[in-house]
């Protein structure tokens, strides 16, 4: 029976949402969190909206997440949050990388390269690895023009 109640507390306790939390803190992670873990240009005044914070507060915050490893900004400055629940059903790099390449129409190219690395939050390198990986698998390939594509059953 204990092991049911902390359980019941453990679940409750992580339910804790945007209007509930106590400090701007809680309040802003809550409030990236349902904005799906992610902060830029199209969503910054949604996010900030109702949490009473200043932009001076509300970057103050974000340079604190980061800090202690609870956040990171990608080179085309997207605020990411790393939290439990941003990278609990997240997925590997690799299966977060095909799902960005499937949405985005199943092709890597100029065009969209720096839109589907910013919102995966990785590095050219780290892509290059996981595209690497993903053709030795046989689930991509590069084309005449260059482009990359993948070969996954969601792009045939």
């Amino acid at each position: 029976m204990t092991k049911i109640s902390l359980l019941l507390t453990a679940c409750i306790a992580a339910t804790v949402t945007a209007a509930h939390a106590e400090t701007p803190k809680e309040r802003t992670v809550a409030a990236i969190e349902a904005a799906g873990c992610k902060v830029d240009d199209t969503n910054i005044d949604t996010v900030l909206d109702g949490l009473g914070l200043s932009d001076e507060d509300f970057r103050i915050i974000g340079e604190e997440l980061v800090a202690e490893g609870l956040a990171d900004v990608s080179q085309m400055g997207m605020f990411l949050l790393t939290t439990p629940a941003c990278t609990a059903t997240a997925g590997t790099e690799e299966e977060r990388a095909v799902a960005a390449i499937e949405a985005a129409g199943c092709v890597v190219d100029r065009s969209n390269i720096n839109e589907i690395l910013d919102g995966l939050g990785l590095a050219d390198d780290d892509f290059r690895i996981i595209g690497e990986a993903l053709i030795a698998q046989g689930q991509a390939q590069v084309t005449e023009a260059g482009a990359f594509h993948l070969t996954t059953p969601n792009c045939n």
